[in-house]
């Protein structure tokens, strides 16, 4: 009698950045979060050499010996690719997302970590969490060219992070985990601009004032030092008064638009909402309002209607994985 075929589960929670937006592309520091939405992965042995993937995104039949690509599963395939010489039977693959790729939750970063998750308990290859992130990073910048990592850092390791990316002067990434929880709302403005295309916008836009352009990722840096500092030490007025300090960096780099002052206005409307900034690249996207969307002015009520929001908590679990 044959043995049987064994399943197993991967979860990977969603995560937002909260400061260190721009300037950790260069190096910087850089604070983020896990959030309690969450991808989940479920993998069924083969008794073949067959990869099939089945997500939302799209369908895709393969073969361990040579796994081809998938335009919209670009992550996934390239994980595989990275376990192929440790994978020895094929598997039936399928990915489920609590939220959509649309909203500004890393959704390619999260389920990037439930896949390296995934892979290295079935594969038993034991990698330790900077390794895990470094397989990760590396496949970020494989497939778009750059990438600071920090979304992936946070759904590996769960909870709000500080994240100190690889520079000159640091040979390793550090990822240290603060014992923090803090109610969050995002409220999406409805459009996206890639990251990429920012951060060209942003290259075109500074390209004459390069010292000034280094002067305020250096000021936004210190920003998100004084930051983990208020809040290693239950500072919590400093660190609101951090994240509003940093949305003035965004807007003195040029990435605040007319409707994300819009939505950042109308938060500091709201009694419950401690501080409101950007959550991510800018031009788009997602604003981080700390707090409840409690007791607003109706003029704040009114402008906040037009738009999606969520509450999230912060997920103190980060990617794992089990057998069923």
């Amino acid at each position: 009698m044959s043995a049987k075929l064994k399943k197993w589960q991967s979860q990977a929670p969603a995560n937002t950045m909260i400061l260190g937006e721009h300037s950790v592309v260069y190096g910087h520091p850089a604070i983020a979060c896990a959030v309690d939405q969450y991808v989940t992965i479920e993998w069924q042995q083969r008794s073949d050499k067959g990869l099939h993937i089945v997500s939302a995104l799209g369908e895709h039949h393969t073969q361990i010996n040579q796994i081809s690509k998938h335009p919209k599963l670009n992550f996934v395939i390239a994980v595989l690719q990275a376990f192929q010489s440790r994978l020895n039977f094929g598997l039936d693959i399928t990915i489920h997302s609590e939220f959509s790729s649309t909203i500004g939750l890393g959704s390619s970063a999260a389920v990037l970590a439930a896949m390296i998750s995934g892979l290295n308990h079935i594969c038993q290859a034991q990698l330790t969490l900077i390794e895990q992130f470094s397989l990760g990073h590396k496949i970020i910048i494989d497939i778009q060219g750059r990438g600071s990592g920090t979304d992936l850092a946070a759904s590996l390791a769960g909870g709000m992070i500080f994240f100190q990316p690889v520079n000159e002067n640091q040979a390793k990434p550090i990822i240290k985990k603060l014992p923090i929880n803090l109610p969050l709302v995002l409220i999406y403005s409805g459009y996206k601009t890639p990251t990429a295309e920012v951060l060209k916008q942003v290259a075109i836009d500074w390209q004459d004032k390069p010292n000034k352009l280094k002067m305020l990722y250096r000021s936004m840096a210190k920003i998100t030092r004084g930051a983990l500092y208020a809040l290693e030490h239950h500072q919590f007025e400093n660190f609101y008064q951090a994240c509003k300090d940093y949305q003035k960096q965004m807007e003195n780099l040029g990435v605040s638009d007319s409707v994300l002052d819009e939505i950042i206005m109308a938060l500091n409307g709201c009694a419950d909402i401690h501080c409101a900034k950007i959550s991510g690249s800018g031009l788009g996207d997602c604003v981080l309002g700390i707090g409840e969307l409690n007791l607003c002015s109706n003029q704040a009520q009114k402008i906040l209607s037009h738009y999606q929001s969520i509450q999230i908590q912060i997920s103190q679990q980060g990617a794992y994985s089990e057998a069923l």
